[in-house]
């Protein structure tokens, strides 16, 4: 089996991975596993990003499948699931594209060892650099933090209205709907924080996993 295949079939069991957990949080009595749910389709559907930065779409096809199916399956609780559709699986996908490093070889300079033999065996030596920069700038990333994190808002408060109406009314009633928008504001950076945990015990269980 070649590398590409290797990835598609990795890419599969993610996808797959992805729609289980996002169906287990569409499931009411587990409610209150979702963040569980959430932080294990993320790490899942940035595996490939991982394995290069360069596989980035094949993160963006596990979100846009998994997503789709976890939706129609979880309908029975969309609130909970659409959040992780719409913000914690896309941000995850751009912490780890705009975190990878990507490597540039310039060459420097070259000279030619000469051969003290005469023997006509002179050689190029080629001074290379390795510069090594990240896939998105820190301020880019952030812009997309907070991109993400309005419109799952405006999707999440549309799957209210359109499945939860009385739930929608009685928010809107009490304006604790506004006070509920102001505080997810917050929660980009505790969740920035939760991955990059997630992310470094991710890295370290796949580099045993490659030595073994």
């Amino acid at each position: 089996m070649n590398n590409k295949a290797k990835l598609i079939a990795t890419s599969g069991i993610c996808g797959a991975v992805a729609v289980v957990c996002l169906f287990l949080a569409g499931i009411p009595v587990l409610k209150w596993m979702a963040l569980i749910f959430a932080v294990i389709a993320s790490i899942a559907t940035v595996i490939p990003i991982f394995i290069d930065c360069r596989n980035w779409w094949y993160s963006v096809i596990i979100l846009i499948v998994s997503g789709a199916l976890g939706v129609f399956l979880g309908i029975a609780n969309v609130v909970y699931v659409v959040p992780i559709v719409a913000f914690c699986m896309p941000f995850s996908i751009v912490k780890a594209y705009g975190e990878s490093v990507k490597v540039t070889a310039s060459v420097e300079n070259s000279h030619v060892l000469e051969d003290p033999f005469n023997q006509g065996d002179d050689k190029q030596v080629v001074a290379v650099k390795l510069d090594g920069k990240r896939c998105l700038p820190t301020w880019l990333k952030w812009v997309l933090y907070y991109a993400l994190l309005e419109a799952s808002l405006a999707l999440t408060m549309l799957a209210i209205y359109l499945f939860t109406r009385p739930v929608f009314d009685s928010l809107v009633s009490k304006n604790i709907i506004y006070l509920l928008l102001g505080a997810a504001q917050l929660v980009v950076i505790p969740f920035d924080l939760l991955m990059r945990g997630c992310f470094v015990a991710t890295l370290k269980v796949m580099r045993r996993a490659i030595k073994s």
